[in-house]
């Protein structure tokens, strides 16, 4: 039976209802896209796309997909931390929000992930199905699609150097952990707060670092066979 893995991110933290940025129905042109990390925050959407002008408006859903699991991108982000980025999984499936975006929309999100490249896979290697409704968006579920953009880490995936295996989704302190077994380094252990402020001081030498022990792989999906394209 397939393992759900439900992110933290994935539960609407404020209402959307009644926002005028956000609207049940998806605008005519809008592509489907599956967050995996903080895009999934209604909020954070907000914040990201504030400064776009165009009338189309996002569509939130909760959605369930299928063959995709979630792992550690092999990167430090900017403020310190180790994000989240989508593994392909077979059998293995998430639970997360998925938003309906027109081209400029896309166009202002694509520049805010500069760590990631979005990627088109279809519903029949991913199946995605709607998932509950929750009190925090529309209960009107617009028709899904046959393909979905998911962003996919460009430095890979955090994993096992010896049998490969990606480190699953978890905690800061969990993953900080992690890393600091696996390359024996004081920089990782400690308090969350006061690890991220040391990794935010030079985020891309301690990725480099990473790369240089192995302890990554790649996410895969440029191996599957029916991605449609990429960014």
């Amino acid at each position: 039976m397939p393992a759900s893995v439900a992110l933290r991110q994935a539960a609407p933290h404020d209402v959307v209802l009644g926002d005028p940025a956000f609207s049940p129905v998806p605008s005519p042109g809008s592509r489907l896209v599956v967050a995996v990390g903080s895009n999934a925050a209604p909020q954070v959407l907000r914040r990201k796309l504030a400064q776009v002008h165009s009338s189309d408006t996002i569509c939130l859903q909760p959605v369930h997909v299928t063959n995709i699991t979630v792992g550690h991108s092999a990167h430090i982000a900017a403020r310190g931390y180790v994000p989240a980025a989508p593994i392909l999984a077979g059998q293995q499936s998430i639970t997360t929000i998925a938003a309906w975006l027109g081209p400029a929309h896309i166009e202002a999100l694509d520049a805010t992930e500069p760590n990631y490249h979005r990627q088109t896979v279809n519903t029949r290697d991913h199946p995605l199905i709607h998932d509950r409704p929750t009190p925090s968006l529309p209960a009107d579920r617009p028709p899904l699609t046959s393909e979905f953009d998911l962003y996919v880490s460009r430095h890979g995936v955090l994993a096992d150097p010896v049998t490969g295996d990606p480190v699953p989704f978890g905690s800061q302190a969990h993953v900080l952990a992690w890393l600091s077994r696996r390359l024996d380094d004081p920089t990782f252990a400690g308090p969350v707060s006061d690890v991220c402020s040391r990794l935010a001081a030079d985020p891309e030498a301690v990725t480099a670092r990473m790369r240089g022990a192995g302890v990554s792989r790649p996410g895969d999906f440029r191996a599957t066979p029916s991605i449609g394209h990429d960014r």
